[in-house]
């Protein structure tokens, strides 16, 4: 799957009114399918917005021809004046050879710097079994948003040389000031894995819905019921007890309904929240750090450079 085209198709779905499902049968019947082979197609020079707008056109119909070539241009990845217009870029022809190539026959240093890029999941599989499932990304200083997190492709790439063979640390030092960065397998940095939910009535955090602290069990109840269950937990009214969890599961259980009637005193609170966006944030996604301090550094006395590994 590519995700560059589903992100195109996306917005060609939204400008359409049109379900993604149908683009995407519409431009797999034409040779261009949900992968890198797909993705070289539609971006060649020989694959023009009329072209794209002919296809489009099998699954949407009665579409104005400006909006039905402006979604044409989305796809190409033209503004509207390309569209009109297009000015053909000769794509190197070596380029075009590596982007339909199997994954299978690309290098390390490739693999990671697209993944790098687009944090392409079959990109990610890859390099999950070249590297045995073992640590080997470095995170660079720096910017450190969840699921953008800047890899250091050069001492990754020596890592992942060593994964291959043999079991790799969790830490090493990477530079001066009693520094050390943390050692990623591949897979950790996958946001799906990286979601950690709160329990609403203790703050801990629950595995797979349950909290072992209060005995309670939260899978299959909703985010705003849980949202509520926090607003309760919070307020002077309750208690805590064993009869108050009770009754407060008992009540999240049936719905967000039954928790109004249960706690009205809550209800006014709970939609001024739910309103500005300010719910109680039960969800989260966990940071993967680019470094950390290393306990043996002592007053600046060893000096640790880069490790060969």
């Amino acid at each position: 799957m590519s995700t560059a085209l589903t992100a195109r198709v996306v917005k060609v779905s939204a400008v359409l009114s049109v379900p993604e499902d149908q683009i995407f049968k519409a431009l797999d019947d034409e040779g261009i399918s949900n992968d890198a082979s797909g993705l070289t197609v539609l971006d060649s020079s020989t694959t023009t917005v009329d072209d794209l707008v002919g296809i489009l056109s099998q699954c949407a119909s009665n579409v104005k021809p400006l909006k039905m070539k402006a979604a044409a241009a989305l796809l190409k990845e033209q503004d509207s004046r390309e569209a009109v217009a297009p000015a053909p870029k000769a794509e190197p022809f070596t380029e075009a050879l590596k982007s339909i190539r199997p994954i299978q026959q690309w290098n390390d240093r490739e693999l990671l710097e697209k993944f790098a890029q687009d944090r392409d999941p079959e990109i990610e599989q890859e390099l999950h079994k070249r590297s045995s499932g073992r640590n080997f990304v470095v995170l660079l200083t720096g910017k450190n948003e969840p699921g953008k997190e800047a890899v250091d492709i050069e001492n990754s790439l020596e890592l992942l040389k060593v994964a291959r063979k043999r079991v790799t640390p969790s830490f090493l030092p990477m530079g001066e000031n009693g520094v050390v960065s943390p050692i990623y397998p591949i897979l950790s940095l996958n946001l799906n894995d990286r979601m950690v939910e709160i329990c609403p009535l203790c703050g801990e955090t629950l595995f797979k819905g349950y909290c072992q602290k209060c005995n309670a069990n939260f899978a299959g109840i909703a985010d705003d019921e849980r949202a509520y269950v926090k607003l309760v937990a919070q307020s002077d009214n309750y208690v805590g007890g064993i009869s108050d969890r009770k009754a407060i599961m008992a009540s999240a259980s049936k719905g967000l309904e039954d928790l109004r009637l249960t706690w009205p005193s809550i209800s006014p609170t709970f939609d001024e929240l739910k309103i500005t966006g300010n719910l109680p944030k039960l969800r989260l996604i966990s940071s993967r750090p680019n470094s950390v301090k290393d306990p043996f550094f002592m007053d600046g006395n060893r000096s640790v450079g880069n490790r060969s590994f």
